[in-house]
């Protein structure tokens, strides 16, 4: 009873997450909005042999009954777009005697985008809850959101009020001010807000041949137990159009950071040399090469679109935190994919995102495809990151293919991940790299049903102990669409790994039925 008095009180403390762009949304709506009010529920039923994802020789069967009642809300007017989507999730158990398993849970994803002074002042925002993997070592998050092991809740907020003003034809400017705050629930990660502000001066389009564009940036973040620390960025941008679909360009600017370091440089000047070339309407490609105080630096996006198909390719490498991963998460979005392949076929961008949205409905397809864990870290950490996704899709099928590469070297001191080392040592995450690729395939069996079918794969090492983790998970399912209010799924999952902490392997079998109500 204890246990779930202080869940309680948790959703209670993590309701405010929402609340700043909600309020501001609901005060900046103009007299004729229509806001659209949908009350959801879905029930689930899940059988599973291990439902604490313990090593082989101990696990335990459950029977877990899932309510999740949920609302999203709406708004999309030409002055202001809000949408957010809000779920509580309730387990209950077979046997009240789980260990590593939860009672209940939320997510939320809200977005804020509004106009509040035309070609003056503006106002983005965005809220979210979700679960997150502690350690890239440990168990990782399939499905099997009932589970307690290495995850936990983080609830994430950002405001932004910004100045944009254009200067006829021949300059724009921004100056834009973002308070945001990431919240872990744990000790060992600290709870951390952020005040950033943001200059910039682009020239427009009476600038045919050469263009130009100047960016200052100030970042105060607040820790409650790493050092808190300051970031200071300046750059310049010029860029020369050889043809309509051929440009140079180039790059120079400072960077300049202060966290804990042993001897290494943290401020230094940067420059780039770059082309952006645009063949056509369907193909672009933006790469560049320079070099920044940690070292040299590349950066690449290719994007190539057919009718049916959607090509992918991009690099960068950048200095980051957990906890601005948290904010601008860098996986490869199932949404951003279908929507690149739907974009032939639906242009206009609000109808095309709603046939997005049902697709992945329908589809029963996850938020995101094969993506490296943003494990839990105090520390600023340098990071590489290469992607490759293709959708392809036929009248009847969808297919989608993705793979990562992603490899973090920390730059501060470990000493503020003291309280996260565990058994693996305050150096685990030193060094990492992590590789995975997945697989989808989604075929439709009448215009109601459709039957899934995914793999995905990942493999984690620390290079500096030497330490692996390894994490497969297979799905099969089934998706029915009853009614324009009501849909079922049902799925078969089987996943298996292997801990570092816990130096052993674990799998789980799992069946799950669902039903989804719109009230």
């Amino acid at each position: 009873m204890g246990k779930r008095r202080g869940s309680a009180a948790a959703l209670c403390r993590c309701l405010p997450v929402c609340l700043p762009a909600a309020l501001l949304a609901l005060q900046m709506a103009p007299a004729r909005a229509e806001w659209k009010f949908t009350p959801t529920v879905d029930l689930r039923g899940t059988y599973t042999d291990n439902v604490g994802l313990t090593s082989d020789d101990k696990k335990e069967g459950r029977f877990i009954a899932e309510a999740t009642p949920g609302f999203t809300l709406s708004n999309n007017t030409p002055r202001l777009k809000f949408s957010t989507r809000y779920q509580l999730h309730y387990y209950g158990y077979d046997d009240e005697g789980v260990e590593g398993a939860r009672h209940f849970q939320s997510t939320l994803s809200s977005q804020l985008s509004s106009v509040l002074v035309d070609d003056l002042l503006y106002m983005d925002g965005d809220a979210a809850i979700g679960q997150q993997a502690i350690s890239a070592f440990g168990p990782q998050i399939n499905s099997n959101s009932y589970s307690s092991v290495n995850q936990t809740s983080v609830k994430s907020w950002r405001i932004s009020p910004y100045l944009r003003h254009s200067f006829g034809a021949t300059a724009s400017t921004t100056l834009r001010y973002t308070r945001d705050s990431v919240d872990a629930g744990r000790s060992g990660l600290g709870d951390s807000s952020g005040d950033s502000l943001l200059f910039n001066l682009n020239s427009g389009p009476l600038f045919r041949r050469v263009g130009w564009g100047l960016q200052a940036n100030y970042q105060r973040l607040h820790d409650s137990i790493a050092p808190n620390t300051n970031v200071k960025n300046v750059s310049s941008y010029l860029r020369y159009h050889l043809s309509d679909t051929f440009s140079l360009t180039g790059s120079g600017g400072y960077d300049e950071y202060d966290y804990q370091t042993i001897g290494e440089p943290v401020k230094g000047k940067s420059w780039s040399v770059g082309f952006d070339w645009t063949p056509s309407l369907r193909t672009s490609v933006r790469a560049s090469a320079g070099k920044r105080y940690y070292g040299n630096s590349y950066f690449l996006e290719a994007l190539h679109r057919s009718r049916r198909s959607v090509w992918n390719l991009s690099y960068n490498d950048a200095v980051t935190t957990s906890r601005s991963q948290f904010l601008l998460p860098s996986t490869v979005d199932t949404t951003t994919v279908i929507d690149r392949l739907f974009t032939a076929d639906i242009p206009d961008p609000v109808a095309r995102r709603a046939a997005v949205e049902a697709f992945i409905r329908a589809n029963g397809l996850p938020a995101a495809l094969a993506e490296s864990v943003n494990y839990f870290s105090n520390r600023y950490m340098l990071q590489k990151q290469l992607q490759l996704s293709v959708a392809y899709s036929t009248a009847r099928t969808t297919m989608v293919l993705s793979a990562f590469n992603t490899q973090r070297n920390a730059l501060s001191s470990f000493v503020a991940d003291g309280s996260l080392s565990g058994a693996g040592g305050g150096n685990v995450n030193d060094n990492t790299t992590q590789i995975g690729v997945s697989a989808l395939l989604s075929m439709r069996l009448t215009s109601r049903s459709n039957v899934n079918l995914s793999l995905t794969t990942a493999r984690n090492e620390s290079n500096t102990t030497n330490l692996e983790s390894r994490n497969t998970a297979l799905r099969l399912g089934m998706t029915r669409q009853f009614s324009p209010r009501m849909s079922g799924s049902t799925e078969l999952r089987h996943v298996t790994g292997n801990t570092v902490f816990g130096a052993s392997s674990y799998s789980e079998n799992a069946i799950t039925a669902s039903l989804s109500l719109k009230l």
